[in-house]
């Protein structure tokens, strides 16, 4: 039995995660994440004060030791801690400012014991490598990297997975869905977030990077994508030396972004910015998929001025609706239109029906001209994506969680771009990559392939009606099928048609009673004729009232 299905190997572990927690000064949290249950002492109660603990001065001032606790905690909360520091709609921004800090600076494993990784991942290993550096070339939680000599004479860069980081991070996923569990029950944490779809999509990018055949196809993919536009490539891989615990990948000589940012050339840097950024927005606005973790460790800049890409653990993708919603996100940035960036958002989220519509016009109109230095072009495009997922979150609005990958990278890519050249336009360059994405779509090209594709979905589409179709309204004649339709927001508006058709009703009675109070005072002579003249007074009085009563009703709602 692996080590993280055993019961009492979960326990162990949360013990020494509660003991870490206590140690660095966070005590006050056991009990409220559900961690007080595997203790030796007291008995456990529910989250009575999750919110009110993470908005408290004691959890502000300790804040600056969460990348420590992190750190000492292992891979899995060193990876935690990076993926709440995208989160700004969720996380107090104190605590995503320190998380930002949050380093894999961890001891190298000794290079004996890489050498039986190897051994286990490619077995054989000495027939195929000359040489192997035993210092490594960059050291992380997860995983090392070290430079080798193939025999046919390349270098490579081999990334290989360190022992029993599969047993830990599984260990540790039992115990975060324990607490997770634990915290869902609770109302407030319900209120903040949806935190077991958040931790689901945690955990699976989190297994999805420990396995190299993902990351393989990923640069696979890229290289692809990249090919031909003389801006951006990736090191190619291996395949015969590559599987899901090592990585062998071509070695490529580059320099990082902070000392492009040295070079005195300012003509130099302000290209080089240019087509980092260009390399990064064809990505996402092209080809739907972009690197995740753009930072500056992943980036290196070749002799001959080509953008390289490393570390493929972490992919985002967009949908074709996404990067339509994204499009006009950048044009109404451009335009300054607040009521198109208001639209989007909604467009892009889901409502859950308690909006204040004039208060969120407001705050993203502040997002919108306070947030930004429009007049240099210095559209930070990543702050963006998290004000709007902010001020959305305020008001009763879900934004989608791929969003938050794609404005941490957005952040990422900008804040590089920057470093090389601080008066680089955003705008500028997004420009004629919009217009590329614009003319594709609006006329796209006709292949015969897509003719053929498009003539094979008619030939599906009518098979639907004339075969399945008729079958279908039969059973609904027969009533053995009905049709479920579930239309948000149906309340409401039966509510408003409701109340307006009571009113036209009512406007009729009183026309009415005002018709019959004229007939009535126009009467002509005779015995009674003097009631008949009172009655139509009082009636007329009466439909005064009603008038009045009704047209204060319509002001007051109007007004509201």
């Amino acid at each position: 039995m692996a080590i993280w299905q055993r019961e009492d190997a979960v326990r162990e572990r949360a013990r020494h995660i509660a003991a870490v927690f206590m140690r660095h000064g966070f005590g006050f949290l056991v009990k409220d994440l559900g961690l007080r249950q595997f203790l030796s002492f007291g008995s456990w109660v529910g989250a009575d004060g999750l919110e009110k603990a993470l908005k408290s001065e004691e959890f502000r001032r300790l804040a600056e030791r969460l990348p420590g606790m992190l750190e000492e905690l292992g891979p899995t909360f060193i990876k935690l801690g990076q993926f709440l520091s995208s989160r700004p709609d969720i996380v107090p921004v104190f605590v995503t400012d320190a998380l930002k800090r949050l380093q894999e600076q961890v001891t190298p494993t000794p290079f004996a014991e890489i050498q039986k990784q190897f051994a286990e991942a490619l077995p054989g290993w000495q027939d195929v490598f000359s040489f192997i550096d035993p210092e490594p070339l960059g050291v992380a939680s997860i995983a090392q990297t070290h430079v080798a000599t193939l025999r046919d004479g390349r270098k490579v860069v081999l990334k290989i997975r360190k022992p029993e980081v599969i047993n830990q991070i599984e260990l540790d996923l039992m115990v975060l869905q324990k607490m997770v569990n634990f915290l869902a029950d609770q109302p407030e944490v319900s209120r903040l977030m949806d935190i077991e779809n958040s931790f689901a999509i945690f955990a699976h990018s989190l297994r999805k990077e420990i396995d190299y055949t993902v990351e393989a196809g990923n640069i696979q993919l890229f290289s692809r994508l990249l090919a031909g536009s003389g801006l951006a490539r990736t090191p190619r891989v291996e395949w015969e030396l590559s599987n899901a615990n090592v990585l062998t990948m071509e070695y490529i000589e580059g320099i990082s972004i902070e000392a492009a940012a040295e070079k005195s050339d300012l003509a130099v840097r302000r290209k080089l910015a240019r087509k980092f950024l260009e390399s990064f927005l064809r990505q996402v606005l092209l080809y739907g998929v972009f690197h995740g973790d753009p930072h500056s460790g992943n980036i290196r800049l070749t002799n001959s001025g080509e953008i390289v890409y490393f570390d493929f653990g972490i992919v985002g993708r967009i949908d074709p609706r996404m990067t339509e919603r994204l499009v006009e996100n950048f044009i109404a940035i451009k335009n300054t239109d607040v009521e198109a960036l208001m639209n989007v958002a909604l467009e892009m989220g889901q409502s859950t029906g308690q909006t204040n519509w004039q208060n969120y016009y407001e705050d993203m109109a502040e997002l919108m001209f306070v947030s930004q230095g429009m007049a240099q072009g210095k559209v930070e495009i990543g702050q963006m994506i998290f004000g709007m997922m902010q001020i959305s979150q305020k008001h009763g609005i879900r934004m989608p969680m791929r969003l938050l990958l794609l404005g941490k990278a957005f952040t990422i890519a900008e804040g590089n771009a920057r470093k090389i050249d601080p008066e680089v336009n955003f705008l500028e360059i997004a420009r004629p990559i919009i217009e590329e994405y614009l003319s594709k779509n609006i006329i796209p090209e006709i292949s015969e392939a897509t003719v053929l594709s498009n003539i094979l979905n008619i030939k599906k589409n009518l098979r639907v009606v004339f075969s399945e179709l008729p079958m279908f309204l039969s059973g609904l004649t027969r009533g053995d099928k009905k049709i479920p339709l579930a239309i948000s927001g149906m309340d409401f508006i039966g509510d408003k048609l409701d109340k307006s058709i009571n009113r036209i009703a009512y406007s009729l009675i009183i026309a009415s009673m005002l018709l019959t109070s004229a007939i009535m005072m126009h009467s002509g002579e005779g015995p009674i004729q003097w009631q008949i003249h009172n009655t139509g007074y009082y009636l007329l009085l009466v439909s005064l009232g009603a008038t009045v009563y009704l047209f204060l009703k319509i002001f007051r709602q109007v007004k509201k």
